[in-house]
């Protein structure tokens, strides 16, 4: 009966993730249509393309630092303390050479990127580079605690500084370039992790807990743990390095294909700023899944209670699976809309619909990622993932030069990507040979159900349609049409989950 009961706990723990990573991804999204309604697409490619350098950065300095030494506090609550002051020092000093370092190089780094433009923007992300992996790092020790609450609320908080700088400096600084105004967006960067941090300090100050004082650790334990943190930086390292090459490849073949660099920027925002945002929305739900159920499945398998670690596995792939088809339809049947009227760009149609699939794919690969990870199989889906990042290259080398095919190939690029990485950890967890014909059978039902919902909203908008209501009405009640009937649908079919 207590087994039972520890499928729920990690819904409600996910929940509370999810509830904050909605308000979270809420907020950024106003951001994100506040920004490419002043900057355009332009702005936003710009935008991009400096973010790629910094999200490299990042994951140089950080690595897998704050997940590892999460995992390592889940287990050893009372030892987790001394190491990570340890590692806090450590990120200081590699952070503030960092920062110093972005700042004196920026120039350099801009026409790497290939413009040059960039180099105001770069320079003000340095501040971030020194604040954003000691943040990070303190949500992980926290994660092991298992402060979900904490580590939400500093997330919300985060993200309305940042939101909040951006919406303040843009408007001032439009006027003298849009590089200026998007260097005037990246600085909220820095006050949103600066406001995070003093949350989380003055929290874990006032609700200090007895471990704190910890004994001393056992000499196993940094290389322990430095040696776990490497493993996951080579997996999450390949995403920031994939997208910097990203950064240089797609601008500079597309004006191969004889685009000029003006309108290469802005392909590149379309559908890195625009496109890609609106198809990872939905992954913030096995996103959050993921960020709950890594520490629950690691212990059980340290705990050799494997037959709770694979009921647990197995409801969290077909929560993977069930959410990713509802987001997927709606994303494709819905693209045209997402674009015009929340964006105001119409180009944006169709790499949306390109990338529809992606909630699905994105969900499946981080959930079996988590798998592996529990069971220290690290090296696994660093295979498949950059086995996914070559044929990604591959495929934006030769099919973005080729005129009139640059977004095809950028979006198929993605696609490939996420699809060969997670097609690599199904084969490794054996999943497909696990998969027998009533699951498959459920599968084709779940699928099945999500287009007869399509069909049915569409044929009830088309009669409305008939008698005269206005085409913005009709948009509306649509979605919120599809939106109720997939709920419905969720909340029967994620029942049934839990209850087997």
């Amino acid at each position: 009966m207590k087994n039972d009961l520890k499928l729920p706990l990690i819904l409600k723990q996910t929940m509370v993730r999810a509830n904050a990573m909605i308000v979270v991804k809420a907020i950024g999204l106003v951001g994100k249509v506040f920004m490419t309604r002043l900057v355009g697409a332009e702005g936003i490619g710009l935008y991009q393309l400096a973010y790629s350098f910094y999200g490299l950065i990042l994951m140089i300095i950080s690595g897998g630092l704050p997940t590892a030494l999460g995992m390592f506090t889940a287990k050893h609550t009372a030892r987790g303390w001394r190491l990570f002051k340890v590692f806090a020092i450590f990120l200081i000093i590699t952070g503030l050479a960092c920062s110093v370092l972005t700042f004196w190089l920026s120039k350099p780094i801009a026409y790497l990127l290939g413009y040059p433009k960039l180099d105001v923007v770069i320079r003000c992300f340095s501040p971030a580079i020194l604040a954003v992996p000691l943040l990070s790092l303190l949500r992980g020790y926290l994660q092991g605690l298992e402060r979900y609450t904490a580590i939400a609320l500093s997330e919300i908080i985060e993200q309305t500084a940042r939101i909040g700088t951006l919406m303040w400096l843009v408007p001032i600084f439009i006027q003298s370039g849009i590089e200026l105004a998007v260097g005037g967006a990246v600085l909220g960067t820095f006050t949103g992790a600066l406001l995070a941090f003093a949350m989380l300090t003055a929290i874990f100050m006032y609700n200090r807990p007895s471990v704190a004082i910890s004994p001393p650790s056992t000499r196993t334990d940094l290389p322990l743990v430095v040696h776990a943190s490497f493993a996951i930086a080579l997996t999450r390292l390949l995403n920031p390095v994939s997208d910097f090459m990203d950064a240089i490849i797609i601008p500079q073949r597309l004006q191969v294909a004889g685009v000029s660099s003006k309108e290469a920027a802005e392909m590149f925002g379309i559908v890195t700023g625009i496109a890609l945002v609106v198809a990872y929305m939905p992954t913030l739900i096995t996103g959050s899944l993921t960020h709950t159920l890594t520490m629950k499945i690691t212990a059980d398998w340290q705990n050799k209670d494997y037959s709770l670690f694979y009921k647990k596995n197995q409801a969290a792939l077909q929560i993977a699976w069930v959410w990713g088809l509802a987001s997927g339809f709606f994303i494709f049947e819905y693209a045209s809309e997402i674009s015009l009227f929340v964006f105001g760009i119409q180009n944006a149609e169709i790499p949306i619909k390109s990338l529809a699939m992606l909630p699905l794919l994105v969900g499946l690969r981080e959930i079996t990622t988590s798998i592996l990870w529990a069971q220290n199989r690290k090296k696994t889906p660093f295979i498949g993932l950059g086995t996914g990042v070559l044929v990604n290259f591959m495929i934006l080398y030769s099919l973005v030069a080729i005129p009139g095919l640059g977004y095809a190939g950028m979006s198929l690029g993605i696609i490939m990507l996420e699809l060969i990485a997670t097609a690599w950890n199904f084969k490794a967890l054996e999943l497909f040979q696990r998969t027998n014909s009533r699951t498959a059978v459920m599968l084709l039902v779940d699928i099945l159900v999500f287009e007869v919902i399509l069909i049915m909203v569409t044929l009830c908008s088309k009669l409305l349609s008939s008698l005269g209501w206005p085409e913005t009405g009709l948009i509306i009640i649509e979605i919120l049409h599809y939106c109720f009937w997939c709920a419905l649908y969720l909340k029967v079919r994620l029942k049934r989950v839990f209850e087997e």
